[in-house]
C-alpha cells in the first residue's frame, strides 16, 4: 500500500477530531483555555481573533490534547501570506523561514505583530546600529520612535527589497526625500524642504555631484555621527572658522576633492579654461584615495593665486565652503549660492562666470574679478 504522507494523516486527524468534539463555533473550545493568549492586546491575528485556530493547528489524537502545526517556517505563514521572498535582497530570517523571530502568531501590543518594538526588533540582530545611534552626537530623527514610529522600516523593507540594504526604493536620494520633502525640525534649526529646492535646481551640472547621482548617503550616515548634520566627515558647522589643516577640518570635503583646493597658495600647475565644466573635471588616485581633480586644482584663481586658500586659510575667521557654495544645488555655475547669510540678513553674492574666471560683488567688498590666464587687479 502507499504509504500516506504525514500531510494527508495530519489532516485526517483534524478531520476527525472536529467530528469528535465538535466546537460551539470556530476555535471556541480553544479559546477556553488561550484566551489570555491574546486578551486585551492591540493587534490580534485575524484568524485567532476569529477562532480559526485549526487554519494553522492540526490535532494529532483523538484522545489526547496534542497538536502540530499544518507546515512548518514560512510555508505555514505563506497559507495565507503573499510570498516574501522574490526579490533580490532577502532579509536573512526571511531567507530561513524564522518569521516568529519577530511576529508573534497570535498577538501583540506592536504593529504588525512584533513581539518588540521595531527599532528593538532590528537592533536585536544589528546591535551595532543602536550602539552608534546612542553614541552619535548628532541624531538622526528618524531613528527616534517619537517622532517616527516606523523607524528603521521607513527606509528599509524588513523581508526583501530590489534594492541594496533593502531600501524601498533607489537611488537612496528617493527614500531621504520622502521624509525630507517638507520642512523638518532639527535641534538647531528649521531644515528646508529639500525635495521642493532640487526640483527647482534640477538642471544636473548644478548640483553637487553626489546629489546628482541621488547619493545622499556619500556625505551623509542616516543612523548618526559625532557630525554636524550626521555627515560621514569632519565639515565646521558654522559659517566661519578658525583653519588651521584641511583634513581635519574639511574631513568630509577632501574625501573627493584635492585639499590642495585650500593648502596651496600659488599653484603651478598650467590652469585649465573650458565653457563646458563637465570636462574638466577628472579622477585620480591621490593618497590611496580618489581625488576630484581640476585641470590645474582649482579655476577659482587669479594667475596662479589660489583665491580658495584667500578665503579659507585664516587663523581666525576662514570662510567655509558653505559661505559661497550651496551643498545640494544652485542655480549658478560651481554650485555658488545666489546669496550668503550674514548676520541676521542675505545679502547676493552677485557672481558671474567666464570662460576663463570671474567675479562677485556681495556686500561684505566691492565688485573682484578674478582670471586664470591674465591677472586682475581689484580695489582693498
Amino acid at each position: 500500500m502507499r504509504r500516506a504522507t504525514r500531510w494527508s494523516v495530519a489532516w485526517a486527524l483534524m478531520a476527525t477530531s472536529a467530528l469528535a468534539a465538535a466546537p460551539n463555533g470556530p476555535g471556541d473550545d480553544c479559546r477556553t483555555c488561550h484566551a489570555d493568549a491574546w486578551a486585551n492586546k492591540k493587534v490580534v491575528h485575524p484568524p485567532v481573533k476569529n477562532g480559526l485556530c485549526l487554519g494553522c493547528h492540526v490535532s494529532t489524537s483523538q484522545t489526547a490534547h496534542t497538536f502540530e502545526l499544518l507546515a512548518e517556517g514560512k510555508l505555514l505563514c505563506a497559507q495565507c501570506h503573499s510570498t516574501r521572498d522574490t526579490l533580490k535582497v532577502l532579509h536573512p530570517p526571511v531567507n530561513e523561514g524564522l518569521c516568529l523571530d519577530c511576529h508573534d502568531p497570535h498577538a501583540s501590543n506592536e504593529q504588525a505583530r512584533l513581539r518588540q518594538p521595531v527599532f528593538e526588533t532590528c537592533t536585536r540582530c544589528h546591535p551595532s546600529k543602536r550602539m552608534q545611534h546612542e553614541a552619535s552626537a548628532t541624531k538622526h530623527g528618524a531613528l527616534d520612535p517619537k517622532q517616527n514610529p516606523k523607524v528603521c522600516v521607513s527606509c528599509h523593507d524588513a523581508h526583501q527589497s530590489d534594492h541594496e540594504k533593502r531600501l524601498h526604493d533607489w537611488p537612496p536620494e528617493k527614500v531621504c526625500l520622502t521624509c525630507h520633502d517638507k520642512p523638518q525640525q532639527a535641534p538647531d534649526k528649521e531644515l528646508m524642504n529639500l525635495k521642493a529646492w532640487l526640483d527647482q535646481h534640477d538642471g544636473g551640472t548644478m548640483r553637487h555631484g553626489p546629489v546628482r547621482e541621488g547619493r545622499c548617503q556619500d556625505c551623509h550616515e542616516p543612523h548618526g555621527t559625532g557630525e554636524f548634520r550626521m555627515l560621514k566627515g569632519s565639515y565646521p558647522s558654522t559659517l566661519y572658522a578658525p583653519f588651521s589643516n584641511a583634513l581635519e577640518e574639511y574631513g568630509l570635503c577632501f574625501r573627493c576633492h584635492d585639499a590642495r583646493l585650500v593648502m596651496e597658495k600659488q599653484l603651478t600647475e598650467k590652469p585649465v579654461s573650458n565653457a563646458d565644466p563637465a570636462i574638466d573635471l577628472s579622477w585620480a588616485a591621490s593618497d590611496g584615495g580618489m581625488r576630484l581633480l581640476r585641470g590645474g586644482v582649482t579655476g577659482f584663481r587669479n594667475a596662479d593665486e589660489n583665491l580658495h586658500f584667500r578665503h579659507v586659510n585664516k587663523f581666525d575667521k576662514g570662510r567655509t565652503c558653505r559661505l559661497c557654495h550651496d551643498v545640494h544645488a544652485s542655480e549658478n555655475a560651481k554650485h555658488i549660492r545666489t546669496t550668503t547669510p550674514f548676520g541676521g540678513w542675505e545679502f547676493l553674492l552677485n557672481y558671474k562666470k567666464t570662460t576663463t574666471g570671474g567675479s562677485c560683488w556681495p556686500g561684505c567688498h566691492a565688485e573682484r574679478k578674478y582670471d586664470r590666464t591674465q591677472r586682475q587687479e581689484n580695489p582693498r
